[in-house]
C-alpha cells in the first residue's frame, strides 16, 4: 500500500514561528455535568437543547454519530475515530515495483518514476499497455453491506481504463443502484476515462458480505498510466446532520456533477430519504460541535469529518481538529458554518475531478453567510470554498499543497465577502481565487507563493500559480451566470517566488503570479498593496517567468494604483500567453529595482496575435530603474499601444465646476471641486502605440510612435488657464 508519513508533520514545523494562531487547542477531559448526555459508544443524539458529552475516545467502521437539531456535541478532549480497520491493497501505489500484483495478464506492465511527467501519488506509477490487465492480491473487507470504492487513479482523459472486482472464488462482482424503473450499473466499469486533467476512476461496491475480494484494472483504450489502484471505505462522516440524502455515489454522477451524502443511509429505492431512526435535521437550528478530535481511521476515498444536508440548521464548530487522509477525504461539508479555532491535517496526494471546485477541505456551499476564524487549514487539494454572501474569512493560517488544477487556498463565492488578516502560505499551489462576485474585499493578508513543479495536466506546456486569481473568463457583463467587477484587493503583502525546474520537460513553462486577471464584466481595484518579486532564474520569459500583475483574456484589466512593487525582473506583463488585453489603469505605484538585480524594462505589453488596448500609466515612480515598456507583438497587424500622463491637481472655490480641454477643444475631463476646493484628474502626456518591428544592431524591435498630447486648458467659470503636462501639476485658480 502507498502508505507514507503525514507530510505536514515535517511542513508545519517548518514555518515561521509567527505563523502559529491561537488555533485549536487540546482540551482536557473533564466529568459531565448534571443534565449533560454521557456519549460512549457510536449512534444518534438527537434531543433538541440538550449537551452530549463523550466520555472516552470513540471508534467506528462506518460513519460515528449523527445529530438532530439544536443540540451541542462536546468531544471533551477526546477523539472520534470512523471508517476505521481497513488495510487495504499493499502496494497498490507500486512503490515497490509490482511486487504482490499478478501481471500474469499483464506482461508489458512496469512500475516507473515519471515525476516531472506524471506526478500522481508517490514516486513511482504503473504503465499499462493497451488491452492489459493486472490484479492485486485478495483484501479483506471487515464490515459487510457498505460502500466500498474499487478505484484506480488515471493520468490523462484519453486513457480509458476498466475496473473490475472479484471474490476469492474469482466471482465477478456486480452491482447497481436501483429506484422505481431505474437502475444504473455501478460496479463493474468496464470502460470509463477521468474528465481532462486526470483523476480517479472507480466501482462502486455494496451490499456485499464482509470477505476478501481484489480489484483488476484492464488498459481498454491506448496504454494507461495509473497509479493507487485501492479498494477502499467510502462515504463515511464523522459526525452527520441528515436532512436529505443524496445517494449519487456511482461513476457516472461524478461526471455528472452530483453531490453526493449519506449513501448508505439512504432507505432502498427512495433517493433523498434517510433510513428510519436516523435524527433528521429540518427547520432552522443550531449545532454546536466542540472541543476534541474527529479522525478518519483508514486510508479511505470520499470521506468527511462533518457532513451536514440540513439547509437551515447553523453548524457551529469551536475548536474541533480534523485529521484525514486519502482520496477526497475531507473535514467539512455543510451549508454553512461558523469555524472558530479548528484544525484540519489533510493528507489528499490525489484528487477524484479537479473540475469540482466545490471538493475542498471545508466545504461551506449555501446562501447563508459563514465566518471562519482562527483556524489552521494544513494540506489538502484546495482548502477552503465558501458561497454565502458577505462571509468573514479572518485571522487563519492556509497551508495548501496543491498538485491539480484551480483548487486554491480558498476560493471566494458570494457577493460582498471580506478576507482579512490570513496568513497564506501554499506548500504548493495557490492562494485566492475570486470568480464570478462582486463587492469582495481581500485585504491584510499575507500570501506567498512559488512557480510549481510540474504538474499531471500541464507537465508539457505553461501552468501558473497565483496568490490571487480574479476571473469571469472574460464574460460580458451581461452574461447569465454572472461576472467579476466591484471587487477591491488592497494593504496585502504578497510575496512571488520564480523557478525553474531542471529534469522538467522542454515545453514546461512554470509561471507565478501575484495578480492574475482575466476578467470582461467589469473593473477591479488593486491597491495600496506591498508586492515582492523574486525571479530565482531571471530574467523572465516565455520559458518560465514571475509578475505582480499579470493580465490577459480581459477586456477590463483593472485598476492598480498606490502599490510598491520590488522586482529583480518585469513585474508587469499586460496582454500576454493567455490572451489580449484592455482598459487598464496603473496610477501612483512605486516600482524599485531589488538589490543586485540587473536593469529591466518595468512594463511589457502583448504577444503574438494578443494586442494591448487602451492602456494608461499615471504618475508612477520608479526607484533604481527608468519608466520603460517593451511591445512584444510579432504578428503583422497586431499592434499594442498605451498612454502615458500625469496627475492635474486644480485648486479653485469649494464646488466649482471645472472643466478640461484637450489640444483639439474636446472635453478631457469635467467635474466639480470637492469640499476643499480640489478637482483631480488623470491625463495623458503621449500616446505610444507599435508600428511593426525592425532590426537594430541585429535584433527585432517593435518601432514605437509617439504622439504629443500634453497641451490642455482649464476652464473654472469664466476663467481659463494653459497647462502643459510633463509632470505631477498643480494649478490654483
Amino acid at each position: 500500500m502507498s502508505r507514507r508519513s503525514p507530510w505536514w508533520a515535517v511542513a508545519f514545523l517548518a514555518l515561521p514561528a509567527t505563523a502559529a494562531l491561537a488555533g485549536w487547542r487540546q482540551a482536557e477531559p473533564r466529568e459531565p455535568k448534571q443534565g449533560e448526555i454521557p456519549v460512549s459508544a457510536p449512534g444518534n443524539c438527537d434531543k433538541a437543547g440538550a449537551t452530549y458529552i463523550l466520555t472516552k475516545d470513540i471508534t467506528s467502521t462506518t460513519s460515528g454519530l449523527f445529530l438532530g437539531n439544536n443540540l451541542t456535541l462536546d468531544l471533551n478532549g477526546h477523539t472520534l475515530t470512523y471508517a476505521a480497520g481497513y488495510a487495504g491493497v499493499p502496494n497498490c501505489g507500486f512503490e515497490d515495483g509490482l511486487a504482490g500484483w499478478d501481471v500474469s495478464k499483464a506482461p508489458g506492465a512496469q512500475a516507473r518514476e515519471m515525476p516531472m511527467q506524471h506526478p500522481l501519488v508517490g514516486k513511482r506509477v504503473c504503465v499499462l499497455p493497451e488491452g492489459q490487465e493486472l490484479a492485486s492480491p485478495l483484501i479483506e473487507l471487515p464490515v459487510a453491506n457498505r460502500a466500498y470504492y474499487a478505484m484506480v487513479a488515471v493520468a490523462a482523459q484519453e486513457m480509458r481504463v476498466g475496473v473490475f472486482v472479484e471474490d476469492e472464488r474469482g466471482r465477478s462482482i456486480e452491482c447497481a443502484y436501483r429506484w422505481g424503473n431505474n437502475a444504473r450499473p455501478c460496479c463493474p466499469e468496464p470502460e470509463r476515462s477521468p474528465k481532462l486533467g486526470g483523476g480517479v476512476v472507480f466501482a462502486l461496491l455494496f451490499g456485499q458480505p464482509a470477505g476478501k475480494y481484489r480489484i483488476r484494472v484492464k488498459a481498454v483504450r491506448r496504454d494507461c498510466v495509473i497509479d493507487e489502484a485501492d479498494i477502499r471505505p467510502a462515504l463515511d462522516v464523522g459526525v452527520g446532520l441528515v436532512d436529505k440524502t443524496l445517494p449519487w455515489a456511482y461513476y457516472k454522477c461524478i461526471l455528472d456533477g452530483d453531490g453526493c451524502a449519506f449513501f448508505d443511509y439512504t432507505k432502498p429505492g427512495a433517493p433523498g430519504q434517510p433510513l428510519d431512526g436516523l435524527p433528521r435535521v429540518t427547520g432552522q437550528g443550531t449545532v454546536t460541535i466542540r472541543n476534541g478530535t474527529i479522525r478518519l481511521g483508514s486510508q479511505a476515498i470520499r470521506t468527511w469529518g462533518v457532513q451536514s444536508t440540513a439547509a437551515q440548521a447553523r453548524m457551529v464548530l469551536e475548536n474541533v481538529k480534523f485529521v484525514q487522509a486519502g482520496i477526497n477525504a475531507y473535514a467539512v461539508y455543510a451549508p454553512s458554518a461558523t469555524m472558530r479555532d479548528c484544525r484540519a491535517e489533510t493528507d489528499g496526494p490525489w484528487i477524484i475531478d479537479r473540475h469540482r471546485q466545490i471538493d475542498q477541505v471545508v466545504s461551506l456551499l449555501g446562501g447563508g453567510a459563514s465566518e471562519v476564524t482562527g483556524c489552521e487549514l494544513i494540506g489538502g487539494q484546495g482548502q477552503l470554498a465558501v458561497n454565502g454572501d458577505r462571509s468573514r474569512i479572518h485571522g487563519n493560517l492556509f497551508v495548501n499543497r496543491q498538485t491539480v488544477v484551480n483548487h486554491y487556498s480558498l476560493g471566494v463565492g458570494g457577493q460582498g465577502t471580506q478576507v482579512f488578516r490570513n496568513r497564506i502560505l501554499p506548500e504548493l499551489g495557490s492562494g485566492i481565487l475570486i470568480g464570478r462576485q462582486q463587492g469582495v474585499e481581500i485585504f491584510e493578508n499575507e500570501i506567498r507563493v512559488a512557480a510549481s513543479p510540474p504538474v499531471n495536466e500541464y507537465y508539457n506546456s505553461d501552468y501558473s500559480v497565483n496568490a490571487i486569481r480574479l476571473t469571469d473568463y472574460n464574460a460580458s457583463k451581461a452574461d447569465p451566470k454572472g461576472y467579476c467587477g466591484h471587487n477591491r484587493i488592497h494593504h496585502n503583502k504578497i510575496h512571488v517566488t520564480g523557478r525553474r525546474f531542471p529534469g522538467a520537460d522542454p515545453g514546461y513553462k512554470p509561471m507565478t503570479y501575484g495578480i492574475f486577471m482575466s476578467v470582461g464584466g467589469d473593473q477591479n481595484f488593486i491597491h495600496d498593496n506591498e508586492f515582492t518579486i523574486d525571479q530565482q532564474a531571471p530574467p523572465n520569459g516565455e520559458k518560465h517567468g514571475a509578475y505582480a500583475f499579470y493580465i490577459g483574456g480581459s477586456d477590463h484589466g483593472g485598476v492598480y494604483y498606490n502599490n510598491t512593487v520590488t522586482s529583480n525582473v518585469t513585474p508587469v506583463w499586460i496582454s500576454n500567453m493567455y490572451g489580449p488585453a484592455g482598459n487598464v489603469v496603473i496610477r501612483g505605484n512605486t516600482f524599485r529595482r531589488a538589490e543586485g538585480a540587473e536593469p529591466f524594462v518595468p512594463f511589457m505589453l502583448g504577444w503574438y496575435r494578443h494586442p494591448a488596448r487602451n492602456v494608461a500609466f499615471f504618475s508612477n515612480r520608479f526607484e533604481g530603474i527608468e519608466f520603460g515598456v517593451a511591445i512584444n507583438d510579432y504578428t503583422t497587424g497586431y499592434v499594442s499601444e498605451y498612454k502615458v500622463g500625469w496627475t492635474l491637481r486644480v485648486k479653485a472655490a469649494p464646488g466649482a465646476k471645472v472643466v478640461v480641454l484637450d489640444k483639439s477643444g474636446a472635453e478631457a475631463a469635467a467635474g466639480q471641486a470637492d469640499a476643499t476646493g480640489l478637482f483631480v484628474a488623470h491625463l495623458p502626456e503621449h500616446l505610444a502605440a507599435g508600428k511593426g518591428q525592425i532590426v537594430e544592431a541585429g535584433k527585432r524591435t517593435v518601432k514605437i510612435e509617439r504622439t504629443d498630447l500634453s497641451a490642455y486648458r482649464i476652464r473654472v467659470g469664466d476663467r481659463e488657464k494653459p497647462v502643459t503636462l510633463r509632470e505631477d501639476t498643480e494649478v490654483a485658480f
